[in-house]
């Protein structure tokens, strides 16, 4: 199989690996704006091009984009009309501007490649078993949810000064929104679409970055629940932990701690998610191997370009609340 890698950072090298893991003998090719050669395109044995007309001309089986976000659309722009199957990271795009030529460009195509979005959170077994709580009632009617997640941001690259992360600079994509989309995509995924957004938030601590460290956001809709989404750069522990307020009772989901808890009228439940139930790292071989599938049997995956979109509008709906 010939793969087309876009972006060979930290994300991008973990997918060759899990690639190198999924698949006998991979083909890669690495797309570089300079076509540059080093020991890494060396050690794989890749073919390294300079534009996207000579990878697309290689004839790839499987696109990888894992460049920063803002250059996602590019890489989708060039490969989907040439039907080349794309695995994107999150979030798929990173204005509005670039929301308005990915709708119209997926509009225009009469046959849609396999594509999946990097929302891997939407793969950890622990998570998947709040979704099938969730929707077999185990805790009745959901009235209020709560979502929260943060870490301190210089701690999250450390082999990197923060300070010239993307993280940092809004005009690259930064700011707690959309690097930290995955909460408000597992909102939509669990409860589905919300009509009503307010939120608050900014740059409040003293970290040296251009972009908001903090979002407080509420979600809503008529029918309920009413979910508030906690973001931000700033917590010295780090947390990710979701609590769900049925009428029935509750689930608490707590990542860090690795616990999934249900609390009725009996009392407090510790429900077993299996061995790799909290594993993150897993998630990402769990997501291309459901990309693979999706490519050999000609079908459809969990999450597609267009869902992906509408994670990544909702956080520009955040994003214009919190610079307006």
């Amino acid at each position: 199989m010939r793969i087309l890698i876009i972006g060979t950072g930290s994300i991008g090298r973990r997918h060759i690996r899990n690639l190198q893991t999924l698949i006998e003998h991979p083909e890669f090719i690495l797309l570089r704006d300079d076509a540059r050669l080093d020991d890494f395109s060396a050690e794989l044995g890749a073919i390294v091009v300079g534009t996207f007309d000579a990878a697309i001309a290689l004839h790839p089986d499987l696109a990888v984009i894992a460049t920063p976000s803002m250059r996602h659309l590019e890489a989708l722009q060039a490969l989907l009309p040439a039907q080349i199957p794309c695995y994107v990271e999150k979030p798929v795009i990173t204005t509005d501007a670039q929301a308005a030529e990915l709708e119209q460009l997926l509009a225009s195509l009469s046959v849609h490649p396999a594509t999946l979005v990097g929302c891997n959170l939407r793969h950890l077994p622990s998570l998947q078993r709040v979704r099938t709580l969730l929707q077999t009632g185990a805790i009745g009617r959901p009235v209020r949810a709560s979502l929260q997640v943060g870490q301190w941001l210089p701690d999250w690259r450390p082999e990197q000064d923060y300070r010239q992360s993307y993280s940092a600079d809004p005009a690259r994509g930064g700011g707690v929104a959309l690097d930290l989309v995955h909460e408000l995509d597992v909102a939509r995924w669990l409860f589905g679409e919300f009509d009503q957004v307010c939120a608050v938030g900014g740059r409040y601590s003293r970290l040296e970055i251009g972009s908001e460290d903090s979002a407080a956001i509420i979600l809503g809709r008529a029918t309920g629940p009413a979910v508030a989404v906690g973001l931000d750069y700033v917590a010295r522990k780090p947390m990710r932990r979701y609590e769900i307020i049925g009428d029935e009772g509750s689930l608490i989901w707590d990542l860090i701690e690795r616990r999934l808890e249900h609390v009725s009228s009996n009392g407090t439940e510790l429900l077993d998610c299996g061995e790799g139930g909290f594993d993150v790292a897993t998630t990402y071989v769990t997501a291309m191997t459901q990309m693979l599938a999706a490519i050999n049997k000609n079908q459809s995956t969990s999450q597609d370009v267009s869902d992906g979109l509408r994670s990544a509008l909702l956080a520009l709906n955040v994003n214009h609340q919190l610079r307006s």
